[in-house]
């Protein structure tokens, strides 16, 4: 199913699209149905950050949203001579936040 789902990225989407896993409802544990570990091993076989979330808590919700905006003005800059480091903006901002960031 993953594979599916990167495959149409890469097929339809434009070049340059940021790409980011993200496991929804982290809030409701007792119905998971993917282990983080696992989301985790998916995103870095795939080279992108992964994040869990969560719509009715709030959880890691704007910083998802922040990470892609900040990936996106980065690349609109005229001199990008820095490139903007997603993955460790997004693993910075989770160490920072512990386990509960809303």
């Amino acid at each position: 199913m993953w594979q599916a789902w990167l495959t149409e990225i890469h097929e339809y989407a434009q070049q340059d699209v940021v790409l980011m896993l993200l496991g929804n409802k982290a809030d409701a544990t007792h119905n998971r149905v993917v282990k983080r570990e696992d989301g985790e091993k998916l995103a870095k076989e795939f080279g992108v950050p992964f994040m869990e979330t969560s719509a009715r808590s709030g959880l890691n919700v704007e910083l998802a949203f922040t990470a892609v905006a900040r990936e996106l003005k980065h690349r609109s800059m005229k001199d990008p001579s820095e490139k903007f480091k997603l993955h460790e903006y997004v693993n910075m901002e989770m160490k920072g936040a512990g386990c509960c960031r809303t």
